[in-house]
Parts: C-alpha cells; sequence; structure tokens
C-alpha cells in the first residue's frame, strides 16, 4: 500500500474516534460559559434567528460592535437553522480542533506536542469566548492545509471573519519575502516580485482600512485605554527568544514576529501575543521543530495556563473571572 495513502487512511481513523471526544470537550467548555462577551454574544445569536439575511451587518455592529461579514453570517445560519447556541458552536470547535490535529498530521507532529496544541490556552480561548476569531482561525488553518492561489483566498477570507487577522498580513508577506529582504539589506538588490508583494499589500490594505475604517479605529481606541499600559512586551520578548533558538530559520522568524513590536503597543498584549504564538509555532511545525525542548516547556506553560482559565467557567461563567 502506497505510504502516504495509508497515513491518510490512519489519520481519518484516529480522527474518526476523535470527534465525539472533541464535541464533549467543547461542550462542556461552553455550556458554562455565560457571561462576559459570551451575555451579549447568545443575546445576538437568538436575534438573528429572527433576523432578516440584508440586516445582518447592522444587527451585528450594534448588538456586538461586528463589521466582519463571514463570522456574522456564519453565526446567522445556525440561528436561522434553529440549532441550538451551544450545539452549533459546539460543531465550529469541532472543525477548529480537527483541522488542528490534521494539519498537525500532516506535518508528523508528534503526540505529546500535538496534545499540548490542543489544551493550548489560546486554543481553550478560541473554543469558549472568541466567537468570530474562532471562524477567522478555522478559514486560517483551512488555508495551511491548501495550497497555491486557494491558499491565498483563503488568508485573505479570514479577515473577513476578524479584523484581527489582518495583522497577520505584514508577517507573512515579510516571511515570504525573509531572502528578499536580507539580499535588499546586504547589497541593495531586490526583486521584481517583492516590490509587487510589498505594493499588493499596500493596496489591500488601504481598502481594508477604507472599509472597516471606523470600527478599525474604534478597536484601537478601546484596546488602548484597557491595555497600552501593560503591553506585555516581556511575553512578546521570551517567545522570539525561544523562536529564535529553535527555529531553523532564524533570519524568517525574526523578519516575521518584527512587525508585531510596534503593533503591541498600539492593540495591547493578549491579542498580538496570540498573533505571535500563531506565527512562530506554525513556522516550527512546518520546520518539524515543534519537539525542541524550549518549544515544549513552551507549550507546556500555555497549556497549565488554560487549567484557571477553565476553573474560571466552572466558578464564575467566564473563563476571565
Amino acid at each position: 500500500m502506497n505510504s502516504s495513502k495509508y497515513n491518510i487512511k490512519k489519520t481519518n481513523f484516529f480522527l474518526g474516534i476523535l470527534l465525539p471526544v472533541f464535541f464533549t470537550y467543547s461542550y462542556l467548555l461552553i455550556s458554562g460559559y455565560i457571561e462576559g462577551d459570551q451575555y451579549y454574544y447568545r443575546i445576538f445569536y437568538n436575534e438573528l434567528a429572527s433576523t432578516k439575511a440584508f440586516d445582518v451587518i447592522s444587527v451585528g455592529l450594534i448588538k456586538v460592535g461586528s463589521v466582519e461579514p463571514i463570522s456574522l453570517y456564519v453565526l446567522w445560519l445556525g440561528a436561522q437553522l434553529g440549532i441550538d447556541k451551544d450545539i452549533y458552536i459546539s460543531f465550529l470547535n469541532v472543525l477548529l480542533l480537527s483541522l488542528i490535529y490534521i494539519f498537525c498530521r500532516s506535518n508528523r507532529v508528534g503526540l505529546i506536542p500535538m496534545f499540548l496544541l490542543l489544551t493550548n490556552f489560546y486554543v481553550i480561548v478560541l473554543m469558549t469566548g472568541a466567537e468570530r476569531l474562532k471562524i477567522g482561525y478555522i478559514i486560517l488553518l483551512l488555508a495551511a492545509i491548501s495550497n497555491g492561489r486557494k491558499s491565498r483566498i483563503l488568508l485573505g477570507a479570514s479577515f473577513m471573519a476578524h479584523l484581527q487577522n489582518a495583522i497577520l498580513l505584514p508577517s507573512i508577506v515579510l516571511a515570504q519575502n525573509a531572502d528578499s529582504i536580507r539580499r535588499l539589506l546586504k547589497a541593495g538588490k531586490f526583486k521584481v516580485k517583492f516590490i509587487s508583494a510589498i505594493i499588493g499589500m499596500a493596496i489591500l490594505a488601504a481598502v481594508f482600512f477604507g472599509i472597516f475604517n471606523e470600527a478599525i479605529v474604534k478597536k484601537v481606541i478601546s484596546n488602548i485605554s484597557h491595555e497600552a499600559r501593560d503591553p506585555q512586551l516581556t511575553n512578546l520578548i521570551l517567545l522570539t527568544v525561544v523562536g529564535f533558538l529553535a527555529t531553523r530559520n532564524r533570519w524568517r522568524m525574526i523578519v516575521a514576529l518584527l512587525p508585531l513590536y510596534p503593533a503591541v503597543l498600539i492593540l495591547g498584549g493578549q491579542r498580538i501575543n496570540m498573533i505571535a504564538v500563531t506565527l512562530a509555532i506554525y513556522f516550527l511545525i512546518k520546520e518539524k521543530q515543534l519537539s525542541h525542548p524550549l518549544v515544549l516547556l513552551l507549550l507546556f506553560y500555555f497549556s497549565l495556563k488554560s487549567i484557571p482559565f477553565i476553573v474560571n467557567i466552572a466558578k464564575y461563567g467566564s473563563g476571565f473571572g
């Protein structure tokens, strides 16, 4: 039997076993999450059941301050079908965890780091309190297991699920052109492809800001007022050091994480650190470096960090207490 076909069958077999585990795991987490942002999202979901398709964006803006069409319409679909919110979100969580599993298996991630990823603090946050961002990450994972134009289209679509994913764009463009940047800095030479990528990113950013400028400004002002006094640069620096020591391509890792330093000062540490962890883990998985001792230690820390978050859900109905 062809080894690739065998691996696919093996992956599908174990995934079939894990699906009910993922669903139960999700339902137990989210059924008790009734406070914080979820208080408003539960009201919003119930209201979507009687909302007409053309009114979804306006209702989303009023009720939860969201204008991202993909996330809003995904939630609207579940409400329109009359599916209980906890069950519907659990199905989305099953999809999220399944895509993480498939991505890890396709890149030969070991069982221990895979388990630590599935119990990672940020994954728990995605499953419970970050509804729109979860949908954005589902699309990002679909992009990660796809190739070529399909992958690029999905990456762009993820911005329409949550504005936060747009912050990934500069890092991704710089990482893909890391060699061209090195050549430009060393010898003043550059490829037309690199300049085209920069121009394309600038145009996309201008269009994106033109469409969502009001929502973006509100988000920035809100985050500055709440988080700028504690930018959590220490966490980003620690992640950069671990990524630098563990990666096979140190220049690419530095170039990819560099844009997040000014971003953390504007948007605050919590969401930017999540993006930084996403980028670093992605590159380390692709390099087959997730079993590096420092990376395992970092993953173990994030799994431990999820424990008080889950305890808070049980005690207070919200992971953030």
